[in-house]
């Protein structure tokens, strides 16, 4: 289902009750069309006089580009209430998702029965729904073994990475190509030299459309 403010109010309002004993107060619900998150707390932060840090003015934001499963949409909005009730409380964890947050998690997914999880791994389905067209600039590795990987670079840092891909452990060829398949949206665009594997026969006809980068000193442009 795809999120509205209306089933996020109604499910804050039950899980607060069921879940967080009511302790939550009202917050206000934003919809977002990001593609990097589902769900989101956002919050102003400010240093108090004698150290650490104030939290207040908290958004619950979720994500309504994905058609998620209604349970998954449920977990999700159950995560950021954990994040909004250690914030809210002013309690300091170990990190973002530490011991307070993960000690809340497993009490919650067992008491229950829900799979709150850390983060959210796409499903190949999710992935491939996002058809959004945008411009990516594509490097196809071949290794050693025969198989394939693609790196879609940032553009702020084509010249860098172009540089180093030959440095990664058997790299024998690489080629670089610009493209704005949406196959591509599925892979996070690299800072740092990272190297996702491929089929070819996925990746044989989205190149097929590709256009070929050459690099001429300090220019790269396609061939």
């Amino acid at each position: 289902m795809i999120a509205t403010i209306d089933f996020i109010e109604r499910k804050f309002t039950e899980f607060n009750r069921i879940i967080f004993n009511g302790s939550l107060k009202p917050l206000p619900f934003r919809l977002s069309n990001a593609r990097t998150f589902l769900g989101q707390l956002r919050y102003t932060r400010k240093r108090k006089l004698f150290g650490g840090w104030k939290y207040s003015d908290f958004v619950l934001v979720i994500s309504k580009r994905k058609d998620l499963d209604e349970t998954l949409l449920e977990d999700t909005i159950i995560h950021e209430m954990i994040h909004y009730y250690i914030l809210s409380n002013q309690l300091t964890d170990s990190s973002a998702h530490g011991k307070i947050f993960r000690g809340m998690q497993q009490d919650i997914n067992t008491r229950f029965g829900r799979k709150i999880a850390i983060s959210h791994r796409p499903a190949k389905g999710e992935l491939e729904n996002d058809t959004q067209t945008r411009v990516h600039y594509v490097c196809v590795s071949k290794f050693s073994d025969g198989r394939t990987g693609v790196t879609t670079v940032a553009r702020t840092r084509l010249f860098m990475l172009w540089d180093k891909i030959g440095d990664f452990p058997d790299v024998i060829q690489s080629k670089w190509y610009v493209s704005a398949d949406s196959f591509f949206n599925r892979f996070p665009r690299s800072i740092t030299l990272k190297i996702y594997r491929v089929s070819e026969s996925e990746l044989e006809p989205v190149l097929a459309k590709a256009k070929a980068l050459v690099r001429d000193g300090n220019v790269i442009r396609v061939k």
